[in-house]
């Protein structure tokens, strides 16, 4: 075998990737993942000591990477806040109704079979989804201190909601194979997320 560049670790992790967003992690056999990846049995177990425990390492790595991506788009200088969210979630309409299995997010795509089969994979999902909601409520926050976010909403309340509901959207996306579930959540965004300027009840 000749040998890789990048570790051979990360290559599992990579190639793993994309077959549990096409097959869903249940979906996806360990033979099938070995002969994609062009590994031996040995190479996987020197690495992950389980099914599971590669199901661990991928889903820590793939959150590690979303919030990196969404602290880089609310850190900008760019815009205000309230417009780095905007883009925040259309960027999530582009990657999700992009065709490209890759890029789905893996949250919606097993969070539900792993659930109920693996308390460990469970946990990783939980406390990732819990910060992710946490950044956007952040956010809201600082968007009210710059003044581009109304003040009549509650950051800690509105920004795990819209997260919650942008994950509904995205599997009700799937089931109805259109972008509507999307637009529609795009449009309560902006209702539940309003510029001072569109709240009549706030001064400016």
């Amino acid at each position: 075998m000749q040998p890789r560049t990048d570790s051979n670790k990360e290559h599992i992790l990579i190639t793993g990737r994309g077959l549990v967003a096409q097959r869903g992690f249940a979906g996806m056999g360990l033979n099938e993942l070995l002969k994609s990846a062009s590994v031996p049995k040995g190479s996987f177990y020197h690495y992950f000591s389980s099914k599971e425990d590669f199901g661990c390492k991928l889903l820590e790595q793939y959150l590690l990477q979303y919030l990196t991506r969404l602290d880089e788009i609310l850190n900008t200088d760019s815009h205000d806040v309230r417009a780095r969210l905007m883009y925040y979630w259309s960027a999530w309409i582009s990657t999700q109704t992009s065709g490209d299995a890759r890029a789905q997010c893996l949250i919606v795509k097993v969070g539900a079979e792993i659930s109920d089969v693996s308390d460990e994979m469970r946990g990783i999902l939980e406390v990732g989804t819990r910060q992710i909601g946490a950044r956007i409520s952040q956010a809201i926050a600082e968007g009210q201190a710059d003044g581009s976010i109304s003040n009549a909403v509650q950051p800690d309340l509105l920004g795990t909601a819209l997260y919650e509901m942008w994950l509904g959207a995205s599997l009700m996306a799937k089931l109805s194979r259109t972008r509507a579930p999307f637009q529609n959540a795009m449009k309560t965004t902006e209702l539940l997320l309003p510029s001072p300027a569109q709240n009549p009840k706030e001064k400016s």
